[in-house]
């Protein structure tokens, strides 16, 4: 599970210009804004709450109300602030605090997800498809009805032998980035694409390979008219998947959709879903974005799209966070950031562009 409340450590504490009353703080690559009277001092220990958390609806977050609770990427007097910092008192006191340690659910703090929000309206209604019968449409009103017409097992576990589809933002992860400076490491850039991730996968079985269509947290058992079934359709993804396992005992592709209904449409498609792989995996390898396109393209299965093939990181994470503040390969727009990763040295991290959080982030 994400932590999303941890404690750490303040690195830095600077001015924030023609600002009296508050400074900028840094945590790990993270800068949060706060008021000067919290007497924050370097190399306190606090607590760090990431953004897209939401706070429980408590006096001591009540600044938090018309925000709905929920801690967001915010600008003020000019600076960028993502997170919220909370002294150490915060915690109960009868144990030592230290680096690292999760304080999520000792908080009461919840992640901000619509899309799972998406991915639970789907699931909950997974198999059961639009009767066009008007009898049975008119019966459908009725709980008891619903309950004999639609089967009761329409969705399952996400496959626990699948890694699911979420990478690390490089400002929880300072190590990383130093680790890849000291040691000159290239990597590949793709773009971010804001949609549902999906994952399809096909395995070998004695009789017959089983083919499987999931959602980022579940598996869609039975196939409807959801997107994830829709896209798996569409880019006849189980053929594609039998000619591409060859000798390996199975073989998974992930992918970003987009469309009508998801994340509010930001990649505009009039009509049905896009799919944009980023995933090519086997028991092996798992393929870079360069070795899938040619491999994929056969098939009509588009990738992300590549920013860069031969990537040196800049001086510092801020640096980095300013060079994924670009535009959108796909739509003339800013994009939600960027992908970075070494197959080789099984790196494998994300930078959000703060200006697509700020425009989006609603």
């Amino acid at each position: 599970m994400r932590k999303l409340a941890t404690v750490r450590v303040i690195k830095n504490i600077e001015p924030i210009p023609d600002a009296d009353k508050i400074v900028k703080l840094t945590v790990d690559g993270w800068h949060v804004v706060a008021s000067k009277t919290d007497g924050f001092k370097i190399g306190d220990l606090v607590v760090y709450i990431e953004i897209d958390s939401v706070m429980p609806e408590k006096p001591e977050y009540e600044f938090l109300r018309s925000r709905k609770f929920r801690v967001r990427t915010i600008i003020l007097r000019g600076q960028i602030s993502q997170g919220l910092v909370l002294p150490l008192t915060i915690l109960p006191q009868d144990k030592k605090w230290k680096v690292g340690d999760d304080v999520t659910d000792i908080l009461g703090v919840t992640k901000y997800d619509p899309e799972l929000e998406q991915e639970n309206k789907i699931t909950e209604n997974q198999g059961k498809k639009k009767p066009k019968n008007p009898i049975v449409k008119w019966l459908c009103r009725f709980k008891w009805f619903r309950n004999w017409y639609y089967p009761p097992k329409i969705s399952g576990n996400f496959p626990d032998w699948i890694k699911k589809t979420d990478e690390e933002r490089i400002q929880n992860v300072p190590h990383i980035f130093d680790f890849i400076k000291k040691n000159n490491i290239s990597l590949s850039v793709t773009e971010k694409v804001d949609g549902t991730s999906a994952t399809f996968f096909l395995k070998k079985q004695p009789k017959k390979n089983e083919f499987g269509v999931c959602s980022r947290n579940r598996r869609l058992v039975t196939e409807d008219d959801s997107y994830y079934w829709t896209v798996a359709r569409n880019y006849k993804i189980k053929e594609t998947l039998e000619k591409l396992i060859g000798d390996h005992e199975w073989i998974v592709l992930q992918g970003e959709i987009t469309g009508q209904g998801i994340q509010g449409n930001k990649y505009p498609i009039d009509k049905g879903y896009k799919l944009w792989a980023f995933n090519l995996i086997t028991p092996e390898k798992r393929y870079s974005t360069e070795e899938m396109q040619p491999i994929l393209g056969e098939y009509g299965i588009m990738t992300v799209p590549i920013v860069d093939s031969d990537f040196k990181l800049p001086d510092t994470i801020d640096d980095l966070v300013e060079y994924v503040q670009g535009s959108s390969q796909i739509v003339q727009r800013e994009r939600e950031g960027c992908i970075f990763r070494n197959e080789e040295k099984k790196i494998s991290f994300k930078c959000i562009n703060p200006k697509f959080l700020l425009k989006n982030d609603g």
